[in-house]
């Protein structure tokens, strides 16, 4: 598999309209048409974007999709048409009626399925809602080794070093974050991206008390693009895979760390 080590991300900021997945999807495929015009190859829409985050245990039963769904069908068709590679999050409904994770599909430029990541962190009142994930996955790409992990699973170290370990160069962070917790979005994410050192990019919604400040940090913990608190937008960046290397060289952490300071069955587990 051919490796692409320069590419252009697309972070997507949008304010989601609650319990209507059909202009969700519209306004979804407005900016990943935008993105895909202007050069990305990889373009995140935030946390449960397909229905918006504020909803009811009954609404969101009645709205959930599978992972071959409306909205997975519907976005593999457009990755494929734009040749773009897609993550975006929704409510995932199973064989077992009643049971629903908050996941986040993730989907090539050939319109295929690679992977569907479930939040293991279940936030506040979300425990009543979904059913927790088990699994920290790093997805073997041409963009690089990716990994998934939704909103308030970035607030624990554990998450972001397991996918690191497995191999993650990116990690991408669909999710939905609140005015009063944004100064955790902005320690979380860049905290994650040095200590790991690699790449990682935040897709969070506006309105709705969400704070915005969609972003993208470096191997260095440095923020590389940031949206507004506001504003629908798109952020760029440019992604390089060579520049995890040269991070490492300079900040060693992976060559120091005694793995016996850590569970590595967690790698097996998760």
């Amino acid at each position: 598999m051919m490796i692409e080590k320069q590419y252009k991300i697309a972070v997507i900021q949008l304010k989601a309209v609650q319990g209507d997945p059909n202009a969700n999807l519209t306004r979804a495929e407005h900016f990943l048409r935008k993105a895909a015009e202007c050069g990305a190859r990889l373009a995140c829409l935030p946390e449960l974007f397909y229905t918006g985050y504020h909803l009811d245990s009954e609404t969101f039963q009645k709205l959930a999709e599978p992972a071959d769904g409306h909205l997975v069908q519907s976005l593999s068709k457009l990755a494929k048409e734009l040749g773009i590679y897609i993550i975006g999050g929704y409510p995932e409904s199973t064989d077992l009626p009643g049971r629903l994770y908050n996941s986040a599909i993730f989907i090539s430029d050939q319109g295929e399925v690679i992977g569907n990541m479930r939040k293991v962190y279940a936030w506040g009142q979300e425990k009543l809602k979904f059913r927790e994930g088990d699994a920290f996955p790093v997805y073997d790409t041409p963009l690089g080794k990716i990994g998934l992990m939704i909103c308030y699973d970035v607030e624990f170290p554990e998450p972001a070093r397991i996918m690191a370990l497995k191999g993650a160069q990116l990690i991408v962070v669909p999710a939905v974050w609140s005015i009063p917790a944004e100064r955790r979005w902005h320690v979380d994410l860049a905290g994650n991206a040095l200590f790991n050192v690699l790449y990682i990019a935040g897709s969070n919604p506006v309105g709705d008390n969400a704070c915005g400040c969609s972003k993208v940090v470096s191997p260095y913990g440095e923020v590389i693009a940031e949206a507004s608190k506001d504003e629908e937008e798109i952020v760029f960046a440019q992604i390089d895979l060579d520049d995890i290397l040269t991070a490492r060289s300079k900040l060693p952490y992976f060559n120091d760390f005694k793995e016996d300071t850590f569970s590595m069955d967690a790698l097996r587990r998760y």
